[in-house]
């Protein structure tokens, strides 16, 4: 196609698109290239304060269970009570959805 020919950038055709969106088009490629390298910032800020976390709480503390005693260090006792009240969280949410599941069934 000759120059002549072709239609300029940004030029509206009859149906009222545009031909070329070059500008918008370079302007979404910039957005694209920089989310990983922003996402990575995030992962790296994240990572160091989890670093710092964990340094932070490296003191031994003496855990009592009801038939037993332990001394760990407080990190591992602050792990593992996240770790089991996401896991009771999540199966109190499914035992809600499975409760009002069937109670809709039931209903309709």
């Amino acid at each position: 196609m000759r120059n002549a020919e072709r239609p300029q950038r940004g030029a509206i055709s009859s149906s009222g698109y545009s031909f070329c969106m070059s500008d918008s088009h370079t302007t979404e490629t910039r957005k694209r290239s920089i989310k990983p390298y922003i996402t990575l910032g995030v992962m790296a800020i994240v990572f160091i304060c989890l670093m710092a976390f964990t340094l932070a709480n490296t003191q031994d503390v003496h855990v009592s269970f009801v038939f037993a005693e332990t001394t760990t260090s407080l990190i591992v006792v602050m792990l593992v009570s996240a770790g089991l009240g996401l896991v009771l969280g999540i199966l109190g949410s499914a035992l809600g959805r499975h409760r009002r599941h069937r109670h809709h069934k039931n209903k309709g």
